[in-house]
């Protein structure tokens, strides 16, 4: 087990024409699943490796199982709310976003040109969930959590609302989260999972910080600390609707400075990178 800081770190790997799920050290991989399990890995720990390879010889995929939920929160940044002209929600708005949504740490991001115009970045915090749980409270929510992960939240900006009827300057609109968050391949998640019991104390504290640069440029840089709703909360809201499962992802929400608030949204050949603090960054490219 990879051990850096008093955590490890747990991904999906392709070696050879085999997913598997290792711990990266030192310009290696040790894997510690020969299967694509890491929902199991996450919720019983990785244990001894069976062996190690290269990291030359393993492909880094999402650390995401296939039958996994995202959670995504909206408007759970104060200053990110106000940029959109929004004023706080009193409860978490979540919607849900796909596994195959996801391209993996140094992968390209699909634009999809032929759905949308306004391509745009939302770097988060994800917490991944490591037990099951359903009606958890505020003392025991993070009890659950396995660790945290750097998000891409990609966004099409207009396709977020959908007429009711003609449109026109007067037609009543109706959120289309499905349409403007779930396109195949515009988001982004990982390198992979940074888990163990300093990773749980800093969402307890609220010290972890999401940042994003697009091109080098910082775009976003913010606190968890001004978060509307802290992780306990978004967890207690959501376990209360449902039961959470071993590999489910919460994004916890984007702090302000998102293209749209720039007008400056994606193009092909952007670099994007998303870095939690003290983690490793995820880095895609624009395709």
């Amino acid at each position: 087990m990879t051990v850096t800081n008093g955590h490890f770190s747990v991904g999906r790997y392709l070696v050879g024409d085999r997913v598997v799920v290792g711990c990266p050290k030192d310009g290696y991989v040790d894997i510690v699943c020969e299967g694509d399990e890491l929902p199991r890995i996450l919720e019983t720990g990785a244990g001894s490796p069976t062996r190690r390879v290269s990291a030359a010889e393993a492909r880094l995929l999402p650390p995401l199982d296939r039958a996994s939920r995202v959670f995504a929160v909206a408007v759970n940044y104060r200053e990110h709310g106000a940029e959109a002209k929004t004023l706080p929600p009193i409860r978490p708005v979540i919607f849900y976003k796909a596994p195959s949504n996801f391209v993996a740490h140094g992968g390209v991001l699909n634009p999809n040109a032929g759905m949308t115009a306004k391509f745009d970045y939302e770097g988060e915090i994800g917490v991944v969930i490591g037990r099951v749980c359903k009606d958890a409270t505020l003392e025991t929510t993070l009890d659950h959590v396995a660790g945290v992960c750097a998000l891409d939240d990609g966004s099409a900006r207009d396709l977020t609302r959908v007429s009711l009827g003609p449109p026109g300057p007067d037609a009543k609109t109706w959120p289309d989260w499905t349409a403007a968050k779930g396109l195949d391949g515009a988001s982004a998640l990982g390198p992979t999972i940074a888990c163990g019991p300093d990773i749980v104390d800093a969402l307890r504290a609220r010290t972890l910080r999401i940042s994003t640069r697009l091109n080098g440029e910082v775009v976003q840089d913010e606190s968890m600390t001004e978060m509307i709703f802290s992780t306990e909360e978004l967890i207690v809201a959501l376990s209360s609707y449902m039961t959470l499962l071993p590999g489910d992802v919460i994004a916890t929400g984007t702090p302000a400075g998102v293209g749209s608030a720039r007008n400056r949204f994606l193009a092909t050949g952007d670099d994007l990178q998303i870095q939690v603090s003290g983690l490793e960054p995820l880095c895609v490219k624009v395709g």
